[in-house]
């Protein structure tokens, strides 16, 4: 009796969503408008349109990509619609810790991680974890596995491949694996980033911006050997840095990439250019009221004194 009404609920919800993607792209077609013909076409007949707009027929993946491709949708902006215009719930809390971290607002990331930290939703846990590494990583820079750190520590570790989401948020656990593995088992995570962020890369360049978490990923992989004082492996961030093309990236992944390199300049290259890279960045950000990321005003003041002391010690 159990199974039986564990796969009624399951045919229930199924129901309900294809309900739901239909009624949607109804909604789409309409305010674009566009005919059933324009829409449909080689796709599914008219009568199986019908239908389906009104929540009353299944349609298989690949025939609503089609749909989706004849209304110019994709299909995270059409999730987004299907939900009145709102983001899924893990972007939001995603976005939610961000933001809070780049205004440096603590108190609200640490009252966020209370309230969802033992939710029984996976993605708030994921999050929760992730918050919670942002917090300790910002005042001791290394970070061991702990219950509050664990979820998002063997997620990340055990899935072969990284999604989009997923992607955004791999260097925050760059700390934690060489503080519990030792800095030498970054070399093997470096190489999985880099292999999933080629993965999303086409001719015509780089559709969903993953290059811009390849970026902070260098960023953060860069700190964490200088805290580690492994300067060699720190110096190679230079060349990959710099390999990626400029092309390629938004604006933002541009400004990234020029904060980074100017960090490196301190360290191991052109003192003059280093800075003169940092400041037209620093010079931007200030121009912001409110400033848009504070925490990237810290990492300068941190690294621009460490630096000064890391060239003394070699002259």
């Amino acid at each position: 009796m159990i199974n039986q009404y564990v796969a009624y609920m399951l045919r229930r919800r199924r129901r309900m969503i294809m309900a739901k993607i239909g009624l949607t792209v109804h909604e789409i077609r309409i305010n674009k408008g566009l005919t059933q013909k324009e829409v449909y076409a080689g796709i599914v007949s008219r009568s199986f349109a019908n239908r389906f707009e009104k929540g009353l027929n299944d349609i298989s993946a690949s025939k609503l990509f089609s749909i989706l491709d004849n209304l110019a949708v994709s299909l995270d902006e059409f999730r987004f619609i299907s939900q009145n215009y709102q983001s899924a719930p893990y972007d939001q809390a995603l976005l939610f810790i961000t933001q809070k971290y780049a205004a440096q607002d603590f108190m609200a990331i640490s009252e966020w991680v209370h309230t969802h930290e033992k939710s029984p939703y996976s993605y708030d846990k994921l999050v929760s974890s992730y918050a919670t590494i942002l917090l300790t990583t910002y005042e001791n820079g290394t970070v061991g596995i702990t219950p509050a750190t664990y979820d998002i520590y063997q997620h990340l570790q055990s899935t072969p491949m990284w999604t989009t989401q997923e992607l955004k948020v791999v260097n925050v656990i760059i700390p934690m694996v060489a503080t519990t593995s030792g800095i030498k088992a970054l070399d093997e995570f470096t190489v999985k980033m880099e292999e999933n962020c080629g993965r999303y890369q086409t001719d015509l360049g780089d559709p969903f911006n993953v290059l811009n978490s390849l970026i902070e990923f260098y960023g953060v992989l860069m700190q964490t050997y200088l805290n580690f004082e492994d300067y060699q492996r720190a110096t190679k961030i230079g060349s990959k840095l710099t390999a990626i093309g400029a092309k390629k990236m938004n604006w933002d992944g541009i400004l990234a990439k020029q904060f980074w390199l100017g960090i490196w300049e301190l360290y191991f290259g052109d003192w003059l250019k280093g800075n003169q890279l940092l400041d037209e960045v620093i010079n931007l950000e200030k121009r912001q009221s409110p400033r848009i990321d504070n925490t990237l005003l810290t990492i300068y003041k941190v690294r621009l004194k460490a630096a000064t002391k890391y060239r003394q010690k070699r002259t």
